[in-house]
C-alpha cells in the first residue's frame, strides 16, 4: 500500500514555497508520491488575476523535479463542472483508484487555519476518520493547541506536525510583482517553467 501526500489549494500560481512544503511533508510521512489538486476555477476567480485551471495543472506537471520525486498534479477539480467540496474530491480521488484495485494510504497537507476550522467544513467528521493530514506549523503555532480548541485531540493521532519557516512567498505575491513587470524578482520565487509562462501570460494580459 502506497502512501500519496494530497495537497489542495489555489496554485495561481504554484510557488518554490509551495514545492519546498511538499517535499518536507513528504519526507515526514514518508510518502511515496505527492499529488497537488489545484482548486476550480469558481474559486479562484475571486482573485484579480485568474490563471485558467488546465494550465495551472499543466505548470505543477511540467515542473523540472517533477518526475525525481513523484509529484504531479490532478485535473479532477479544475475539469468538473461544479467545484467540489474537498471531502467529495478526495474520495472521489481514493474511490478511482480502488476501482481499479489500487489501494493507497492518504494524507492530506493543510495549514493551521485549516485545521482550526476544520469542524466547519462539509462532512467533517467522516473526513479526519477516514483519512490523515499533515499539519504545516510555523513559528508560534502548536498543533495541539488547535487540536484541543476544535474539539479534535481524539483524532490527535490522525495528524502529523512539520514545521515550516516564517515564508512571505505567496502567489499573491508574486501576481504583484508580475502586474509591476518586476520578473526578475519573479524569477527567484517560482519554478522555471513557470516563470517562463508568466512572462507570456502577463505579456498577453498586458496587450487587452
Amino acid at each position: 500500500m502506497n502512501k500519496i501526500l494530497l495537497i489542495p489549494g489555489s496554485f495561481n500560481p504554484i510557488t518554490n514555497a509551495h514545492v519546498d512544503m511538499a517535499l518536507t511533508a513528504k519526507k515526514a510521512v514518508n510518502a511515496d508520491a505527492i499529488l497537488f489538486i489545484p482548486a476550480h476555477d469558481t474559486y479562484v476567480a475571486k482573485k484579480k488575476t485568474l490563471i485558467p485551471g488546465y494550465c495551472r495543472v499543466s505548470l505543477i506537471n511540467s515542473m523540472p523535479n517533477c518526475d525525481e520525486n513523484n509529484m504531479w498534479a490532478s485535473e479532477v477539480e479544475t475539469t468538473s463542472f461544479f467545484p467540489q467540496r474537498t471531502y467529495n474530491t478526495i474520495t472521489q480521488i481514493r474511490d478511482m483508484n480502488e476501482k481499479d484495485y489500487i489501494f493507497n494510504e492518504y494524507y492530506i497537507c493543510l495549514g493551521m487555519d485549516n485545521i482550526e476550522t476544520l469542524t466547519t467544513w462539509y462532512n467533517w467528521k467522516p473526513f479526519v476518520e477516514e483519512y490523515n493530514f499533515v499539519a504545516c506549523v510555523r513559528e508560534g503555532q502548536n498543533l495541539e493547541t488547535a487540536l484541543r480548541e476544535a474539539n479534535l485531540m481524539e483524532y490527535k493521532d490522525h495528524f502529523t506536525e512539520i514545521q515550516i519557516p516564517e515564508n512571505h512567498t505567496s502567489s499573491s505575491l508574486v501576481r504583484n510583482l508580475c502586474e509591476k513587470g518586476e520578473f526578475e524578482k519573479v524569477k527567484e520565487l517560482v519554478p522555471r517553467n513557470v516563470y517562463e509562462y508568466l512572462i507570456r501570460f502577463y505579456d498577453v494580459m498586458n496587450r487587452m
